[in-house]
């Protein structure tokens, strides 16, 4: 390249900007590119995955990166490579970084010390004159509702093709509102986001990585004929490959690959395996059982059930088609928590056993200041999901001479380091209820401590690795619920097995 064309500065570092996301932010994003993946617009279904909450589209924290870079006059994009490394989130003050080193532009997102996002650029200087802008027609979304495709039907050779065209009105406002200055780079992430989301994984996408290269200079990006192609499947991981490609009329303007991972669905409540169990060992006991509509708690009252005990329950999103009647509820909701104590007072006039399941959903944060009041957050409404039912119930499980039975976790003995707030607020709920056993000492508390479970707060492509069946575990506290247990002393259930970080 000849000196004359080299940018002003051969390496440069910018200073580090502060951004956040907003629901506006999503609304807009989505408006933009037609994305309307539920995951990052349904809080209702954001609840049932592993991140508890809505999360930012990838391509959206992009396109943030993009509008701290600053080509030079003239100069075009020739590679872009964008990897989504963790969800981003509403809310959180994220700090974004860039550099430059002669025609190589990289922008940075980050939570505290932790890379959440990464985008790679290359650029050059191009002689010919800047391509006018031309009308738009309307935006052309093919899908309004993310395609639903079984796991087993991604596979080599699966293709998708269509036509594509941004909402320019919602584009522009997106790209003023983020600084972004490249008029065609936010419409490629926006198909790059609804490539992934809408069409190929569809619902089930978690973007991973998606690199382009550019033919020729700035494109009028209007409605574009798209296309992909699956080209290979890593089933352990659920990662899917796919080549993929963008024209405008008869040009290609870009081409490249994309990876996304292919979320597995929810794991339904199993079925508890019931040999050898006694249907009548616990006989006119009366459990109730908070966080009780999946996973560990679902199983629990299965478990319980098959032996004899009359169950209620409570979780958030109740589950009224289970025998046992699940209200929904908040398990930190006193008014909730007093509505269901009178009715199993009402009744049965007595309760055997009192099971805290309900817990948030967990993700990796550090001591850091950008992460402490998530972390404040965290411990105290994870406590609070303990400490309203204990409060609420005590008095009633104290006159049945019944039992508190603590969900806990294997890694209050065997802490990982991503996990502050977790372990801390299991330690917590821990010495809660062995103080309920002191103040009332016909109270018999049973900490239990599993090992990571295969449940919904655990199903990401990592998380189920190393994960155990919740069934198993139910079945073991239940067993131990039908021998006494001692009135006013606290006992720990733990399970001698190979652990694992959960991630």
């Amino acid at each position: 390249m000849p000196v004359s064309q080299m940018p002003e500065q051969i390496s440069a570092k910018s200073d580090p900007a502060l951004i956040s996301f907003t629901e506006q932010d999503l609304a807009l994003f989505s408006d933009a590119s037609g994305d309307r993946n539920p995951l990052h617009l349904s809080e209702e279904y954001a609840r049932g995955t592993p991140y508890g909450q809505r999360v930012v589209f990838g391509c959206l924290g992009a396109m943030a990166c993009l509008g701290q870079i600053r080509l030079p006059a003239g100069w075009s994009v020739t590679s872009l490579d964008a990897r989504f490394h963790l969800p981003i989130f509403l809310g959180v003050q994220y700090r974004v970084e860039t550099t430059r080193n002669v025609d190589r532009w990289e922008g940075r997102l980050f939570d505290g010390s932790t890379v959440v996002l990464s985008l790679r650029m290359t650029a050059k200087l191009f002689k010919t004159t800047e391509i006018p802008n031309q009308a738009r027609p309307a935006c052309a979304f093919q899908r309004r509702d993310a395609a639903v495709r079984p796991q087993d039907s991604i596979i080599p050779g699966l293709k998708v093709s269509g036509t594509y065209g941004c909402n320019p009105a919602a584009l522009a406002t997106l790209s003023e509102r983020w600084g972004v200055r490249d008029g065609y780079l936010p419409a490629v992430l926006s198909w790059g986001s609804y490539l992934v989301g809408m069409e190929l994984p569809g619902e089930s996408a978690l973007f991973s990585r998606f690199v382009l290269r550019f033919h020729g200079t700035a494109p009028s990006f209007a409605a574009a004929a798209y296309g992909a192609s699956v080209s290979s499947v890593e089933r352990g991981f659920g990662l899917v490959e796919a080549q993929v490609c963008l024209l405008d009329g008869a040009s290609t303007v870009a081409s490249g690959q994309c990876w996304s991972y292919i979320r597995s669905p929810v794991p339904e409540v199993e079925k508890i395996n019931s040999s050898g169990v006694r249907p009548d060992s616990l006989a006119g006991r009366v459990a109730v059982i908070l966080g009780s509509s999946r996973g560990l708690g679902a199983a629990i009252g299965r478990a319980v059930k098959f032996r004899g005990a009359s169950v209620f329950g409570m979780a958030r999103s109740g589950n009224p088609g289970e025998p046992s009647g699940i209200e929904a509820g908040d398990a930190a909701d006193p008014l909730a928590l007093r509505r269901l104590r009178e009715r199993v007072s009402g009744e049965h006039g007595r309760l055997d056993f009192l099971v805290c399941n309900a817990c948030p959903p967990v993700l990796p944060l550090f001591l850091e200041p950008n992460a402490a009041e998530r972390i404040g957050a965290y411990i105290e409404r994870a406590v609070s999901l303990t400490l309203a039912p204990l409060t609420e119930f005590l008095e009633l499980l104290n006159r049945s001479g019944g039992c508190a039975v603590i969900i806990s976790s294997v890694y209050v003995e065997h802490p990982v380091k991503e996990f502050p707030h977790y372990i801390a607020a299991k330690r917590a709920v821990e010495a809660l209820a062995s103080i309920a056993s002191m103040q009332c000492p016909r109270v018999a508390t049973l900490i239990v401590r599993p090992p990571k479970l295969l449940t919904a707060m655990t199903n990401t492509p990592i998380g189920r690795l190393g994960a155990l069946s919740p069934g198993l575990f139910a079945n073991r506290i239940a067993t131990r619920l039908e021998r006494p247990l001692d009135p006013g002393k606290t006992e720990i259930l733990d399970f001698p097995c190979e652990t694992r970080p959960i991630r």
